[in-house]
């Protein structure tokens, strides 16, 4: 399977890797981190052209955008697989936000959201997981192995207080889950 993804630089990698520690009783902690934006139903690399130049008329128009971690947080119950899913939370940063990040106010996740809704209706939404509201992340770990009760665990995640990360996104990568990796990207040129 494929996915279309936001590439996410090494602030965010440092970032996830920080947390780590606070990780140890998830079954699963994720150690390659990417955002994703619409998950793809290919199902060779043959079709990774095809899904390439279907991606270009499909984010024409789409500006550059900058993006920032606003915190931990999880999905207890996950449309599949092991729950819960702990997460680092991802909006876009408001026009005319200050280097702070502080505007004042909520952020919206627009241009992410924005972008997901062209994509399915461009490939169609995957059955079972994007019904739901499309919530922009960066996924940590999921399912739970360790002592003590979960809720407890990501409680603690939650409050914790996390350096400022923000990027701008200016491309999107081609997700292999195959190999783990981003196969190709198309840049965002508005």
């Amino acid at each position: 399977m494929y996915s279309v993804n936001v590439p996410v630089p090494w602030s965010v990698q440092r970032l996830a890797a920080s947390l780590e520690p606070a990780l140890t009783g998830f079954a699963s902690i994720r150690d390659r981190h990417t955002l994703v934006v619409k998950r793809l139903d290919g199902r060779d690399l043959n079709d990774l052209h095809r899904i390439r130049e279907r991606l270009r008329p499909a984010l024409r128009g789409v500006a550059p955008f900058e993006v920032r971690v606003t915190g931990v947080d999880a999905f207890e119950a996950p449309p599949l697989g092991d729950a819960p899913v702990v997460y680092l939370a991802v909006e876009a940063v408001p026009q005319g936000a200050g280097d702070s990040g502080d505007d004042g106010g909520d952020a919206d996740p627009a241009p992410l959201r924005a972008i997901h809704d062209r994509l399915v209706r461009e490939f169609g939404a995957v059955s079972g997981l994007e019904e739901a509201d499309y919530v922009p992340h960066v996924t940590l770990a999921r399912g739970w192995e360790g002592a003590g009760d979960p809720a407890d665990a990501v409680s603690r995640l939650r409050e914790r207080d996390l350096e400022a990360v923000r990027w701008t996104v200016d491309e999107l990568g081609v997700w292999t889950r195959e190999y783990k990796e981003i196969a190709a990207r198309v840049p965002l040129r508005g």
